[in-house]
């Protein structure tokens, strides 16, 4: 541990401990960065054998991380870099990367690079969810070998000590290489910047790539790294993205490598939009920064905004041999005779009219509405098809109902996907792309704002019309179209199970369950969920459900199994008997799944919400026996044998068929005594004529019996 904190700079352990590690989740307060938690209770009495603070260290799966050694030279994006050991492992050292709770990692990303070496890019040793104690909760830990040669990029923004004309072979071959293996996967590494490489030796010879998984794809790009296409989304909402984003990234680190600090970093992200729509990328490059001759002709290949054209494996590899590579056509976007005025301001392009648009919502209505547009798109630019699509939108707002501000709201994003259909969807304040909703959704839901921006999006069908305006065919459209179609099903059902949540949990899978529940723990595998609600069955209330609509979208969208049968019996929350069963049912197949065994907490917390379930039975002894069996099975901890005891289908037919018995016997009963009842004069009437008739018969008998005697005894 000596070792490790020599080698790094001298200012790290004076200010490590007075700089907080991350915003508390939702923008709150941040945390002293102490050994107690904000209770007062000690972190060694946490129930986690995998994260026992001790001191100011945590021990965390095989590491033990440092959290008052700060590696700021480490620090990778919004994540936060600690010193670390190796409990199980001598050789190399480590560091952990703390991740920020509310923002989802990248499940694929993570699953396809730990413990899996590549030339090009960082190690990552393994990774963990613990209990982190600068911010009071659990959150995602990601353990990366540390590279050998220290950070490419200084803090100074001087210009770095890689010479121009090694750059092909320190800087591109080995980021071709993780490009390479990342495609070969259908993934896009999204993370490509200047200030996310790091040399892979003391000599400097070589560079790789940092930590591209401990956020959503993008989220940590500056505005300028981003293609025209994308850069106008929100910061959360840039999308997963593919191997064309990841060159263009490449192609503007190298331009931040060749000038020795960001490009363009003399204005806002705003100004960079607007520079980029109106002269294109590479000539807003190259008319503020002055670029080295030999990277001239990899970077107009590799920013050039049209992605058919732009520079891929072949033409770089073409330029490192020193061959000529396939000239770049064209670089800009094509430019109008005229300009199109909205709001004061003259826009020559259609991408820089969208985002126009997309900027002033309201004074935009009016020129969309008479046809300014239209015209300036068929006389302006010579594009009938945008004109054609853009008459169509207005027809479509005349046929609409009673919500004409609805209508005039879809007619404007409408208008923008027709402007920019490779770009995001924009909507009233809200920019994503299409494979960024999810991610957008779980930033609006955990910073704030909600989800109404994204069912606004999805209920009004805006992807939709996106999708139609995709040329070609795309196996990745064709996906995202399949995975929307589903998210419109979802949000337009409002039972548990369903609405935002089920979309949250189906888009983004590293995202943790938000169940007030069970929050904290950070449950982002099914396996964990019964866990973390055994620790909250604790402190529940009794007269609280285990499962809320965040726990029942959860299950339906992890677990393997089917499940919508109890998500239909929990439609109906007033039926107190299927509701209860559907939950028990649910919890029950979890445990089946992937346990634990037992489940002491969560099963006295159950079984003391049984009591509708268990007027399914109609015999009064079934319900006794079963009322006694429920806290012995409690005892247990077994929530399979609890929903069997209520759910055991024999005995509920047996019991259903002596039922049917009893009402049968009843019904008779019933029936001959209303008889007895309502017919009670008729059957004195009907006794009095058989009694006489009974004595007449008697009589007669009696009197032929006498004469019968009377003459026998005269005979003899």
């Amino acid at each position: 541990m000596a070792e490790q904190a020599e080698d790094q700079e001298q200012d790290v352990s004076n200010n490590a401990v007075g700089e907080p590690a991350m915003d508390v989740p939702g923008g709150g307060a941040r945390v002293p960065e102490d050994s107690e938690r904000p209770d007062g209770s000690d972190i060694s009495d946490i129930d986690d054998p995998e994260s026992i603070a001790t001191g100011k260290s945590v021990e965390i799966g095989n590491f033990r991380v440092f959290q008052d050694l700060r590696i700021p030279e480490f620090d990778m994006g919004h994540c936060k870099a600690y010193s670390a050991d190796n409990l199980r492992r001598d050789d190399g050292s480590v560091f952990a990367l703390v991740t920020d709770p509310v923002l989802p990692t990248r499940y694929d990303h993570l699953k396809f690079l730990v413990g899996m070496h590549m030339a090009g890019q960082i190690d990552l040793v393994d990774y963990e969810v613990a209990y982190w104690p600068p911010i009071a909760r659990k959150t995602m830990v990601l353990f990366y070998e540390k590279p050998a040669g220290g950070k490419v990029m200084g803090r100074e923004n001087r210009k770095l000590p890689i010479d121009e004309h090694d750059i092909g072979e320190a800087v591109v071959e080995p980021l071709m290489t993780v490009m390479q293996a990342f495609s070969e996967k259908g993934l896009a590494h999204r993370n490509i910047r200047a200030e996310n490489l790091f040399f892979a030796d003391p000599m400097h010879e070589k560079v790789m790539l940092g930590d591209c998984a401990s956020g959503p794809p993008g989220y940590d790009q500056p505005a300028v790294y981003e293609t025209t296409a994308r850069m106008s989304a929100d910061q959360a909402g840039r999308g997963s993205g593919a191997l064309v984003d990841d060159f263009y990234a490449l192609g503007m680190t190298l331009v931040e490598l060749g000038i020795g600090r960001r490009p363009l970093s003399k204005f806002n992200d705003q100004e960079i939009i607007d520079l980029k729509l109106a002269k294109g990328s590479f000539q807003a490059i190259a008319s503020h920064e002055k670029l080295p001759l030999i990277l001239i002709e990899p970077v107009r290949g590799l920013l050039c905004d049209d992605p058919e054209e732009r520079w891929g494996f072949s033409e770089l590899n073409a330029w490192l041999d020193g061959r000529r590579a396939k000239p770049v056509q064209s670089n800009t976007e094509k430019r109008a005779a005229r300009s199109q005025n909205l709001a004061g301001r003259d826009y020559y392009t259609v991408r820089s009219l969208a985002q126009g648009i997309s900027k002033n919502w309201v004074t935009a209505l009016a020129p969309l509405r008479d046809g300014t547009v239209e015209v300036w798109l068929r006389r302006g630019l010579g594009d009938n098809d945008r004109a054609k699509a853009m008459s169509e939108a207005m027809r479509q707002l005349q046929w609409a109902g009673a919500d004409k501000r609805s209508a005039e709201d879809v007619l404007i994003a409408r208008s923008i996907v027709i402007l920019d259909p490779a770009g995001p969807i924009r909507f009233k304040g809200f920019s994503s792309m299409i494979d960024g909703l999810g991610f957008m959704l779980s930033y609006d839901v955990q910073h704030g704002r909600g989800p109404q921006r994204f069912a606004d999006v999805i209920v009004r069908d805006i992807p939709s019309f996106w999708f139609a305006r995709q040329h070609g065919y795309s196996p990745e459209v064709q996906k995202l179209q399949l995975t929307y179609k589903n998210l419109r099903y979802y949000i337009q059902q409002q039972s548990a199970g369903y609405g935002y949540e089920r979309c949250l949990y189906a888009t983004v899978r590293n995202q943790h369950c938000l169940s007030p529940l069970i929050e904290e723990e950070y449950v982002v595998e099914v396996a964990d969920l019964l866990p973390a609600l055994e620790k909250a069955a604790e402190t529940a209330q009794e007269d609280s459900w285990p499962v809320d609509r965040h726990i029942a979208a959860f299950i339906a969208a992890r677990l393997e199994d089917d499940v919508d049968g109890q998500l239909m019996a929990m439609q109906n929350p007033s039926d107190e008997v299927e509701y209860s069963r559907a939950i028990i049912s649910m919890l029950a197949i979890v445990q089946w799944r992937h346990g634990p065994d037992s489940l002491h907490n969560l099963s006295h917390w159950v079984s003391r919400l049984m009591e509708p379930a268990i007027k399914v039975f109609h015999s009064k002894a079934r319900r006794e026996r079963v009322e006694t069996e429920i806290p012995k099975l409690a005892k247990r901890g077994n929530l399979v044998e609890l929903y069997n005891l209520i759910n055991d289908e024999q005995e509920r037919r047996k019991d259903q068929s002596e039922f049917v018995e009893a009402v049968a016997e009843y019904s008779e009963a019933e029936s001959e005594v209303f008889d007895l009842e309502t017919s009670g004069p008729a059957r004195l009437e009907l006794a009095e004529k058989v009694g006489q008739q009974a004595a007449a018969f008697a009589s007669t008998m009696i009197a032929l019996l006498t004469v019968s005697a009377l003459f026998l005894m005269h005979i003899f």
